[in-house]
């Protein structure tokens, strides 16, 4: 389009004489500076595009880039089967069910409450983790959702910005503040995608969860599970979502699932 206008540019000049030559050159100038405007917006237009297109890969990039040791995926891989046919067969209709029988904010208070009864999780964690400040934000929305909230029932801790979104911690994450590494990653049968580091942070949080120690202090695995079964159930919708986020059309869901779940523990560490 460029050529053709100089062509006829050229022509122009060529044959024009006197003020009907200026007249024509004028009109023309113009119209070649329009199209060459037009032509460089498009340039611009595909380079943006190319410029997106390469961002995109290289974040493609970033999450096929996740790796952590799997040095038993046979056997990782036949929990996972497991589980997924548990979870599409016994935990989806549950969490259809329990979202069908218990209304929104009934299930938000559940949630609440037992994120509350955590607090000492939290608490000594922020601390080891050596963010005071966490610990003294976390000590005062115990204090308000405690009593404030009925128990923990509410959260009016979230309508004060002084305690506001403070990030949730865990063993887990403390020990990779400290640099341990993920080391072998583990499926479990039930309970789903873990590694060496959350498995021992996993037990240093029951330890430190007050509704581990009503078992301690009545005794007997029935009181135990009688007072954390409420826990587990309102949990078990999100699971669900997550779960589905991770594995939906994927090639691979054993893949996905565990490259989901070591971006996730990633990204709470990071907090």
């Amino acid at each position: 389009m460029k050529v053709l206008v100089n062509l006829l540019a050229c022509f122009a000049l060529a044959a024009s004489v006197g003020c009907a030559g200026k007249a024509r050159e004028k009109a023309d100038a113009p119209a070649a500076t329009g199209d060459t405007a037009k032509t460089d917006t498009a340039a611009s237009k595909a380079a943006n595009s190319d410029a997106a297109q390469a961002a995109s890969a290289d974040d493609w990039d970033d999450v096929a880039a996740v790796e952590v040791s799997d040095p038993i995926e046979p056997v990782n891989r036949g929990i996972f089967w497991f589980n997924h046919q548990l979870y599409t067969y016994v935990a989806k209709p549950f969490s259809t069910a329990y979202k069908f029988v218990f209304p929104d904010l009934v299930r938000k208070g559940i949630r609440n409450a037992y994120e509350n009864v955590r607090f000492p999780v939290r608490f000594v964690n922020h601390t080891l983790q050596g963010r005071l400040d966490r610990t003294a934000k976390e000590t005062g929305r115990f204090v308000v959702n405690s009593t404030v909230g009925v128990g923990g029932l509410m959260k009016p801790a979230d309508k004060i910005p002084a305690l506001a979104d403070v990030p949730k911690s865990d063993t887990g994450q403390t020990f990779a503040k400290w640099g341990v590494p993920h080391g072998p990653y583990l499926v479990f049968p039930v309970l789903g995608p873990s590694s060496c580091r959350d498995l021992v942070g996993t037990a240093g949080d029951t330890a430190l969860n007050p509704v581990a120690w009503l078992g301690l202090l009545f005794g007997g695995a029935g009181w135990t599970t009688a007072v954390s079964a409420p826990s587990g159930a309102h949990g078990v919708p999100d699971q669900m979502d997550r779960y589905d986020l991770a594995t939906k059309d994927a090639l691979d869901p054993y893949v996905a699932a565990r490259t989901g779940y070591i971006q996730y523990r990633d990204a709470a560490a990071q907090r």
